[in-house]
C-alpha cells in the first residue's frame, strides 16, 4: 500500500485537537467510511476499539490499539481483523497562536481483493480523512478560533511492490 502524509496548521490548540483525534466513539458521526466504533477499554494512554468500516459493496471491523500521548500525539495500530498492517499517526505540536497536525497512514489488507481496491482510492481516502478531522475541528471548536484559517501540504509516497 502507498504511504500517505499530510501537514497542516489549524486554529485550534493541541490539546483541541488530540480530543477530537482521540474521540474514537465518534468516529462514525464524521468520517464517511466508518459504520461503527466499539470501544473494548479506555484509560488515559491507551483506547482498544473495534471499528467497522466501508466501501462500496465492503464491510469489515478491526480491533485497534490507539496509543495517547497527551497532547502531542496519537498512534492507531491495527491488532485484529482483515489488515495485514495499519498505523496511522497523528502529532500535534503548537506553532504561534495555532497547531501544525502532521497525519501518517500506511496499511494494507490481507486480503489481495479488498488490498486492490483500496490501492485504487487510497490517496483520496487519505486526504478525506484529513479533511474529515478539519471539518469536525471546525464544527466543534468554531467558536474557539485562535487565529487563521488551516493551512496543509500532503505527500504520497509508494509502499510495497507486488
Amino acid at each position: 500500500m502507498p504511504i500517505h502524509e499530510e501537514h497542516a496548521t489549524f486554529p485550534y490548540s493541541s490539546e483541541q485537537l488530540f480530543d477530537i483525534v482521540a474521540d474514537v466513539a465518534a468516529y462514525p458521526s464524521f468520517i464517511p467510511w466508518c459504520s461503527g466504533a466499539r470501544i473494548q477499554s479506555a484509560g488515559p494512554t491507551l483506547i482498544v476499539a473495534e471499528l467497522a468500516i466501508g466501501f462500496g459493496p465492503f464491510s469489515e471491523s478491526f480491533t485497534s490499539h490507539v496509543d495517547l500521548s497527551r497532547p502531542t500525539e496519537v498512534v492507531v495500530r491495527a491488532i485484529a481483523g482483515p489488515l495485514e498492517h495499519l498505523t496511522n499517526r497523528w502529532r500535534f505540536a503548537p506553532s504561534g497562536s495555532a497547531t501544525r497536525v502532521d497525519f501518517f497512514i500506511d496499511f494494507q489488507f490481507k486480503s489481495h481483493l479488498l488490498d486492490h481496491v483500496a490501492n485504487g482510492m487510497f490517496h483520496e481516502a487519505a486526504t478525506r480523512m484529513m479533511g474529515a478531522f478539519e471539518h469536525r475541528a471546525h464544527a466543534v471548536y468554531r467558536h474557539k478560533l485562535q487565529s487563521a484559517p488551516a493551512t496543509k501540504s500532503s505527500s504520497g509516497a509508494a509502499g510495497r511492490q507486488d
